[in-house]
């Protein structure tokens, strides 16, 4: 999971452009939903990769001959999301290849960008996203053309370049057929010297691994010849992709073969016995697989509900995978409402995964939690309902088992795979659920858009004390983190704590004021739950088991020593400790931390509002999780 220090009540005062200063206040809008967005300015290409699963859309000069557009549609989507209370927290170019625009035309869209990442950083921080600076995917070709440009903006890179470098020269080629290898390694020399974020990433077909040796060889002459730091480096496999195949056997050329599961394990094998324990150890255990890992878009459960690639012409899809497919197009920016966008991307990869059916090795897989059966624009390419990097993705988890834990039983892996099916196969629930038991109606009225749990909240003022996500923050290690509502949050944030770490929360004093008349006997609620499932109450649901309940009244609360006059602080080090016989190894425990009078008043709302009830359900209040470490480090 990302973590990063957050302090979202700061007003920064930014230079964004020449004479003008905007000034950032800490009012920012409630959203109801966050999604990652790539933006593809142009669809053209002036390389002629032959394994590119674009196909022949990269053929055509649409954004950039339309330059205007290009930028014009980045800003209108960027407005329209907003306005509809959906927020882009990451925005990146893609392509086609971005540097084929001009320098003009890609300043523009990098102020664009940096404009949105000012506009909202306070809501942007309060969930621990830190993005400022543009960022783009590039093939390297017209690097050194833009270098300068940015330089000044502080464009992070991922380039991309085939390894090993004898297999660029042979398929990643210039449109006219020449190779591209000698301008690229002058541009990556470059990059090694570029002051910002730069990565460079490969993509393998089975010819890639048959000269594995090779490979190594260049990684090696790429870190310490070039001077590019191949820790900042990932790998990708190609895939069997339909547009890819057509426009092979129209060019009549022939078309990669995909890298087998056994040959992927065999490579990151001999990758771990050459570079374990070398200088480039950090990028093996941490970069080189992490696209095939749980913090990726491929392991999401469903993509769709967060992951958009947009087009100059407004056309809107699932990623660059699913670019130009219709299968996986969402609807058009310009045309469809953002409603409508969101949820058609959500049914276009629930149908696939549906189509495609719940794998019976993941229905039993101990990893099922972790990969949620593998990217699905891949699986239907492959017409697959597994993962195409299964075997290697558990070789992966089972060399960092911390980071990857596996069910804890076979209960636990049982009802991992049961909430799988009722979210993503519900059509196979009737073969597990005697049809009496799923006979209920949802009242119709539920998804009105004054019943929807946002619109109840911001209607009530108190519920927004009770939700906010300014009010409370946990200083861990010396950094800070703001704490989201856990049915509102859009990314987890879970804690390593070891019996050392200092640990304290810091709460705003007006949050102790909110539905309460005599505020000196309201007190601070902390309720600690952990993952491991209990069954009670009369709806017998799978809960968290309730470890244990503190409260705080409020004269007895500390003054903040460093977030000022305004905030209170709880050092929870010793509270921790006391209960450490209570944290179980490798299960995760679940903080939660509200008021006495909030907590009162949100089982209040609950019983006067049975659409708040249905959609609040579990625990709404601020909550950390973590792992409880019982050795130094």
């Amino acid at each position: 999971m990302k973590t990063s220090q957050s302090n979202p009540n700061a007003i920064k005062k930014e230079l964004v452009s020449n004479a003008e200063i905007f000034v950032l206040t800490d009012k920012s809008p409630r959203f109801s939903k966050m999604i990652h967005l790539l933006y593809v300015p142009t669809t053209y290409c002036n390389l002629g990769c032959q394994y590119c699963y674009l196909g022949s859309q990269t053929d055509h000069n649409f954004g950039k001959d339309n330059k205007k557009q290009a930028i014009e549609t980045l800003d209108f989507a960027l407005k329209k999301f907003t306005d509809h209370k959906v927020l882009p927290f990451n925005v990146s170019l893609h392509g086609g290849e971005v540097t084929t625009l001009p320098g003009s035309s890609l300043n523009r869209l990098f102020k664009i960008i940096e404009r949105h990442y000012l506009d909202h950083m306070d809501i942007l921080h309060a969930n621990n996203f830190r993005k400022i600076n543009p960022h783009l995917k590039t093939n390297l070709y017209n690097f050194e053309r833009h270098y300068d440009l940015m330089v000044h903006n502080k464009v992070s890179i991922s380039a991309s370049i085939d390894l090993p470098l004898f297999l660029h020269e042979k398929y990643r080629t210039t449109r006219n057929g020449k190779s591209s290898l000698e301008k690229t390694l002058k541009n990556l020399s470059l990059l090694s010297k570029y002051p910002h974020n730069a990565k460079v990433s490969s993509t393998l077909f089975n010819e890639h691994i048959e000269n594995t040796e090779a490979l190594i060889k260049d990684i090696w002459y790429i870190h310490n010849e070039i001077g590019f730091d191949m820790n900042n480096f990932n790998f990708m496999f190609g895939f069997n992709a339909a547009l890819n195949t057509e426009k092979q056997v129209s060019g009549g050329r022939l078309q990669m073969v995909p890298v087998s599961e056994e040959s992927q394990v065999s490579f990151y094998r001999k990758l771990k016995s050459e570079f374990i324990g070398s200088s480039l150890e950090y990028g093996f255990r941490r970069n080189w697989f992490d696209e095939f890992m749980h913090s990726y878009c491929t392991c999401a459960e469903n993509c769709g509900e967060r992951f958009f690639l947009l087009q100059a012409d407004g056309n809107m899809y699932s990623c660059v995978r699913g670019q130009g497919v219709h299968q996986f197009y969402h609807g058009n920016i310009f045309t469809d409402e953002v409603e409508f966008i969101l949820n058609k991307a959500k049914s276009n990869i629930a149908d696939v995964n549906q189509k495609l059916g719940f794998n019976k090795e993941c229905q039993t897989c101990e990893y099922l939690g972790i990969c949620n059966t593998g990217c699905p624009f891949v699986k239907n390419e492959t017409n697959s309902g597994k993962s195409y990097t299964c075997t290697l993705q558990k070789e992966i988890y089972k060399d960092n088992p911390a980071s990857y834990a596996p069910a804890k039983t076979k209960e636990h892996q049982r009802l991992v795979s049961q909430n799988y099916m009722f979210n993503i196969h519900p059509t196979m629930v009737k073969d597990h659920v005697k049809q009496k038991d799923i006979q209920f109606r949802l009242p119709n009225d539920l998804y009105d858009a004054k019943n929807r749990l946002n619109s109840i909240i911001e209607a009530d003022a108190i519920l927004q004390s009770l939700y906010s996500s300014d009010s409370i923050e946990i200083e861990f290690n010396g950094n800070f983190y703001s704490l989201s509502s856990q049915i509102l949050k859009v990314e987890r944030l879970i804690l390593n704590i070891f019996t050392s770490d200092p640990v304290k929360l810091h709460i705003k004093k007006d949050m102790l004021n909110v539905n309460c008349k005599e505020p000196l006997t309201n007190t601070l609620y902390l309720m600690m739950l952990r993952d491991s499932g209990v069954v009670y109450g009369d709806e017998k649901r799978i809960k968290q088991e309730h470890i244990f309940t503190y409260q705080v009244f409020r004269n007895q609360l500390a003054e903040s020593k460093v977030k000022g006059d305004n905030y209170y602080e709880f050092d929870l080090t010793g509270l921790l400790s006391i209960h450490s016989n209570f944290f179980l190894n490798n299960v995760l425990n679940n903080l939660f931390i509200t008021t006495d009078s909030l907590r009162n008043y949100h089982y209040q709302k609950q019983k006067l509002n049975a659409f708040y009830h249905i959609q609040a359900i579990n625990l709404p209040f601020q909550n950390i999780e973590f792992y409880w470490n019982t050795y130094d480090i």
